[in-house]
């Protein structure tokens, strides 16, 4: 190991010496490997706390595709869906920073990080929802996304314009907006409580309703048996 071998080195380089003699050359010869390793550490504890302790502090997660970037508007959303759920905000994650250009289509700002940050998110089943333009719900389809279905008859998507939620997003005439449910999402329930959420009337998401659990998401979503696989990509 590269440590294994900086201490061997300075165990080296630095015997005879006492204590302080020790300190001082380490201190000036070797700064930048305490450095580096402590950055190596850092970086590890970052990924660490991605994989377990981030990914268990998000209850609900929808993304927004190729929309206005607008941080004011998506802790809005996020807000009224945890108010509905009766959970806490920071629970709920809506975000619409992801630019994607793909065949057919070149958006204005896009870049590949935000087309790998996307597929990568998706693999490892992180979105619960998405709203995309429908040209990009068909090239996900095309690529082996698989979907939750939402209706007795099979359908994978729905318009944006027919939810309360059109209101809040902008929309491109001529390639409108759907919600999709991944079928890897991680949070079943609540993707289904966000469907209804998205469905309702004036009124808000009744607790009662919200308490109902599995239930409501059983009956709504059918099971696809499939999920988001890296080298569909």
């Amino acid at each position: 190991m590269i440590l294994r071998g900086w201490i061997d080195d300075i165990r080296i380089k630095t015997k005879g010496m006492n204590g302080n003699d020790r300190a001082e050359y380490i201190a000036e010869y070797y700064w930048y490997h305490i450095l580096l390793a402590f950055l190596g550490i850092g970086l590890v504890v970052l990924l660490l706390y991605h994989v377990t302790a981030g990914r268990r502090a998000v209850s609900f997660a929808c993304i927004i595709v190729n929309e206005k970037i607008d941080a004011a508007r998506d802790r809005s959303l996020a807000e009224e869906f945890a108010q509905a759920l009766a959970q806490e905000t920071k629970k709920i994650r809506v975000d619409s920073d992801y630019r994607i250009s793909y065949p057919g289509h070149v958006e204005e700002g896009s870049n590949e990080s935000d087309y790998e940050k996307f597929f990568f998110g998706w693999s490892e089943g992180e979105f619960d929802a998405v709203i995309m333009p429908r040209s990009f719900f068909s090239y996900c389809t095309e690529l082996g996304g698989e979907f939750r279905s939402i209706s007795e008859e099979g359908a994978r998507s729905i318009p944006l314009d027919e939810t309360v939620l059109s209101g809040e997003i902008m929309e491109n005439a001529g390639d409108p907006m759907v919600i999709v449910f991944p079928s890897n999402g991680e949070h079943e329930r609540e993707a289904g409580l966000f469907l209804e959420y998205a469905l309702r009337d004036s009124e808000p998401l009744s607790l009662s309703r919200a308490d109902r659990s599995q239930e409501y998401s059983a009956g709504i979503f059918a099971e696809t048996g499939g999920v988001w696989h890296e080298d569909s990509f």
